[in-house]
């Protein structure tokens, strides 16, 4: 009767996840300002539109991959939002992901109760709810990555399509390694699948079938070198990463304690603590102690090289490895759940996994619902740890501002030729201007990147500004440095402030200092 029930809710019950998936992302999808890497996927995708043949690939001089890029571009043929398309790329790869978790979970030993709580993590978590609502590549990414993980089990314990498994698994491998090089830390995951207890071939086959996917997924990757600039590909790894004679200047336990530090921050802080506990309680079940110390062992083989060698660590770029820490605390929750039905009959234990799994369940709820709510109303309030706070919400890589000033020039230009001067050569400026101009009737506006900090008006701007009526400034406070607010303080036509005191983003009409 319990499986008879099982089969009519469980269909009820994962219907329930996607229309809750779907509401929860959808509500204000942009009210979070562009954020600066955001502007410039999303511009580059938009030059694909322009002129494919020209920058089908121009991602690849910034040492990013290409994939991600193309489907921004695809959606935006469908959304004239430039935010709301580049971020529903990575809300379609999260629903996605709902599924590809909840069969992983079905493959590894794991009941209904396992998949339907690994499904909510995935939906409501903020380490997933924020990165799948976000237009950057992490999110497909890591859906990639999962998906071939998936197929790779499913070639190990499903002899009858081993040929269409094995494709698959090297497919999203090589998709993977398409949306960002940082794929190849899930190698090790990979491999590891090969120790897990499997009845139906040996160990040396199933590592045979890891290497085949691994190879595979190489060779698809290497069809980039048949463009001129694949080795441009590898040419910010410095940006990231510590050079090993850095590295020893620095103090490698120094770098990898500072490290560890940031990122259980953040898997405390955006996990919440029983998705980080629960694969622990894992170890004690007996019959999948061994996939948890694989699942385990996955996680720290993705994050242990970030934290021994990286130089700027933000908590989406292991994104990836809390796949199989969340597969592996569903695992574990349902078998306290079950350990506590079988013992109903021992009130001491009965109270004690009870307890447990009530504060468990309270703690990600209140988790959850808390990241939700201020996404929806107010994401300046958003409990970020500190590193995720300067870059999305404090600093100038946050594009508080952008759509407003954007529209402001496009408004001045029905009575005036204008030129605008931005901070900066690419990013949140000038792309995220760029980015909403896209497609607008701007015959009249011309906007140019003149770096930052500004101390002056380049000369070749103001040459250039000689064919325009009117000439603006777009620039962060903290990096205008010709203290136009001590000097000329009536000439700001707008500033949009990011609160306790945080930069804000200034326009200036620079007319008369550009003409004078």
């Amino acid at each position: 009767m319990q499986k008879k029930n099982w089969k009519i809710l469980s269909p009820i019950c994962f219907i329930i996840i996607g229309l809750v998936y779907w509401l929860t992302h959808l509500i204000s999808l942009t009210l979070l300002p562009v954020f600066a890497d955001e502007a410039i996927y999303i511009r580059w995708a938009q030059l694909i539109i322009d002129d494919w043949q020209r920058y089908l690939f121009f991602s690849m001089n910034d040492g990013k991959t290409p994939l991600f890029v193309w489907l921004v571009a695809g959606a935006l043929k469908i959304w004239h939002d430039p935010l709301f398309a580049g971020r529903l790329v990575s809300l379609i790869a999260g629903f996605i992901q709902i599924k590809i978790t909840a069969e992983t979970i079905k493959e590894l030993g794991g009941g209904k109760l396992a998949q339907i709580f690994g499904a909510f993590t995935i939906v409501l978590l903020p380490f997933w709810y924020f990165h799948h609502r976000m237009a950057l590549m992490d999110a497909l990414l890591t859906t990639f990555l999962s998906a071939s993980f998936l197929w790779l089990l499913k070639t190990n314990q499903d002899k009858k399509y081993f040929t269409i498994n094995i494709f698959l698994a090297i497919l999203f491998l090589g998709l993977a390694l398409f949306t960002k090089i940082p794929a190849i830390l899930f190698f090790p995951s990979l491999v590891l699948i090969s120790f897990l207890p499997q009845k139906k071939s040996s160990f040396i086959v199933r590592l045979g079938q890891s290497s085949l996917v691994i190879l595979g997924g190489i060779l698809i990757f290497a069809l980039l070198k048949l463009t001129p600039i694949f080795s441009q590909l590898f040419s910010r790894g410095s940006d990231f990463l510590y050079p090993i004679n850095e590295l020893l200047d620095k103090g490698a336990l120094t770098v990898f304690w500072a490290n560890t530090q940031r990122i259980f921050q953040a898997l405390f802080r955006y996990l919440s603590w029983p998705i980080v506990v629960l694969p622990f309680f894992g170890l004690f079940q007996a019959k999948l102690r061994k996939t948890h110390v694989i699942l385990i062992l996955s996680f720290l083989g993705f994050v242990l090289p970030i934290l021994v060698l990286g130089k700027t660590i933000y908590p989406r770029y292991i994104l990836p490895s809390i796949f199989p820490l969340t597969v592996s605390a569903a695992l574990s929750f349902e078998y306290i759940v079950r350990r506590a039905q079988a013992s109903f009959k021992n009130l001491f234990y009965f109270i004690f996994q009870a307890a447990f799994i009530v504060l468990a369940l309270t703690s990600i709820v209140q988790t959850s619902f808390l990241f939700m709510i201020l996404s929806w109303k107010n994401p300046y309030y958003l409990p970020f740890v500190p590193i995720d706070r300067v870059q999305y919400l404090t600093e100038w890589s946050a594009g508080n501002g952008i759509k407003e000033s954007t529209e402001l020039m496009l408004k001045a230009t029905k009575e005036h030729s204008l030129i605008v001067a931005t901070e900066g050569y690419f990013g949140t400026l000038p792309d995220g201007v760029l980015m909403y101009l896209h497609n607008q009737d701007y015959t009249n506006l011309r906007v140019e990147g003149i770096g930052q900090p500004v101390y002056a008006i380049p000369d070749k701007f103001i040459e250039q500004s000689n064919g325009y009526e009117k000439v603006w400034l777009l620039v962060n406070s903290h990096r205008e440095k010709m203290r136009l607010m001590e000097s000329n303080s009536d000439l700001l036509i707008e500033q949009y402030c990011r609160g306790n005191n945080a930069p804000c983003l200034q326009l200036w009409d620079i007319t008369s200092l550009i003409k004078n």
